[in-house]
């Protein structure tokens, strides 16, 4: 029997571009739109509700989170207690995700229990109790929480982060949370703010699953039951100010490292470049064998890991290179980091390098839709863009269409040193000039 030397890596194999199956689509009499995914095999069903509202929606801090997150715990004749024993009966998964612009609440039912289980969830989903002593237990839980979270630089780097992009155009998530904004919240103001969001208008309804007529008919009489309202208008894009990026410092006298974050407004996920762009970002900081994880990893040892990412929003995103360095070696690691981002620029990426790129991001776009449950929540992000299920097989097609010269022109065009905020917490920063 032969030994295999790990120390040479398998032959790349060429992926297939193929098209995703389409869903089934069909419209409430309130007009939601519900998509199916059909799986024979799957007597779990999965139902995604898509709400058009998130923290940057909320009118006061905090609101969309305690709203969501309190939502199984105020049916309006159950008590918590009660619900959460039935959900676990009827062996019902809930898992909420509130986002920026977006809530996702991800309902996991057998398909037998669907009639016990579905009037249940339909009693908070639609006429939620919330009640002041699930409300107090929360927010004594999220003031812990922050005590927590306060003491730790990278979470005090992507709240300075947050702060310099959103300014004063999402006050309500730019602004620090404090004890006080945490105790002032109320639970009339949770269920205002329940009524305007959840309605007809800014929900979509997402399933998969074995599913046939008699489950449809039931998953179709809930969400007709959910009124109609006003939908969510557009976000407006983050300004982008003439003066340049700035240099913040938080210092954090005992800790052993800093955490740095430098970040910059960029390109929507509709934009003709997006593709590129995130070819860019993956070879930037995307993966572990990265321009940074090689410089500031591998020959430097200033870190364990670094990442580079955007997060979309609107018509717009924040693009951000993160990661946890020396405290000794901070301003060393900050011009590490510029100096890939300009090399970058001065010089085009090999065709071997660029190809175990495209290699790693077809292999992970195949990763994530691997199952249909995979496959319906990638389609439910896309859906957010007004994309399709034809989204994967135009993503890899770019993919593996983009040259080194495309790759260099991005660089020029984005990677500009002003353009970037320089944020570190930690011990200090060397050499320039910086401001709390």
């Amino acid at each position: 029997m032969s030994s295999v030397n790990r120390a040479v890596p398998p032959a790349i194999q060429p992926i297939e571009i193929f098209n995703l199956p389409s869903p089934r689509r069909e419209t409430l009499p309130n007009g939601i739109p519900v998509f199916y995914f059909d799986n024979p095999n799957l007597d779990l069903i999965h139902i995604l509700l898509q709400v058009r509202t998130g923290s940057l929606y909320q009118p006061a801090k905090h609101v969309c989170n305690f709203a969501y997150t309190l939502l199984r715990e105020s049916h309006p004749q159950l008590s918590a207690e009660q619900t959460s024993e039935r959900l676990d009966y009827y062996g019902t998964n809930i898992t909420v995700n509130v986002g920026m612009e977006c809530v996702q609440l991800l309902i996991s039912v057998p398909k037998n229990n669907i009639p016990d289980i579905l009037p249940i969830i339909a009693g908070f989903l639609l006429t939620p109790n919330y009640r002041p002593d699930r409300l107090r237990i929360m927010q004594d839980k999220e003031i812990k929480n922050l005590a927590y979270n306060e003491r730790k630089t990278d979470y005090c780097a992507w709240r300075l982060m947050w702060r310099e992009m959103l300014g004063d155009v999402f006050p309500t998530v730019s602004s620090f949370a404090t004890n006080e904004t945490l105790n002032a919240l109320t639970t009339s103001q949770l269920q205002e703010f329940h009524k305007q969001s959840f309605c007809a208008d800014n929900i979509t309804v997402f399933v998969t699953g074995n599913t046939d007529a008699h489950t449809e008919a039931q998953i179709r009489d809930v969400w007709s039951a959910v009124p109609q309202g006003v939908r969510a208008p557009k976000l407006p894009d983050i300004p982008v100010s003439g003066e340049g990026g700035h240099i913040l410092h938080q210092p954090t006298p005992d800790c052993l490292q800093t955490s740095i974050v430098l970040c910059m407004p960029s390109m929507g996920f509709n934009d003709p470049d997006r593709t590129g762009f995130s070819a860019l970002s993956t070879l930037t900081g995307g993966y572990f064998s990265s321009r940074l994880m090689q410089n500031l990893r591998e020959r430097q040892g200033l870190t364990y890991g670094i990442s580079a990412s955007s997060t979309f929003f609107g018509g717009q995103s924040v693009f951000a290179i993160s990661s946890d360095v020396n405290a000794d070696q901070t301003q060393r690691a900050i011009d590490a980091c510029f100096e890939e981002l300009q090399r970058l620029q001065d010089e085009p990426v090999g065709d071997d390098e660029l190809n175990m790129v495209k290699s790693y991001i077809c292999g992970q776009q195949l990763r994530s839709a691997d199952t249909s449950v995979n496959i319906m929540q990638k389609f439910a992000y896309w859906y957010r863009f007004g994309l399709d299920e034809t989204e994967m097989c135009r993503y890899l097609t770019e993919i593996k269409d983009i040259t080194p010269n495309k790759i260099q022109n991005l660089a020029k065009a984005n990677f500009f040193y002003n353009k970037f905020t320089q944020i570190s917490v930690g011990k200090y920063l060397e050499k320039k000039e910086c401001k709390q």
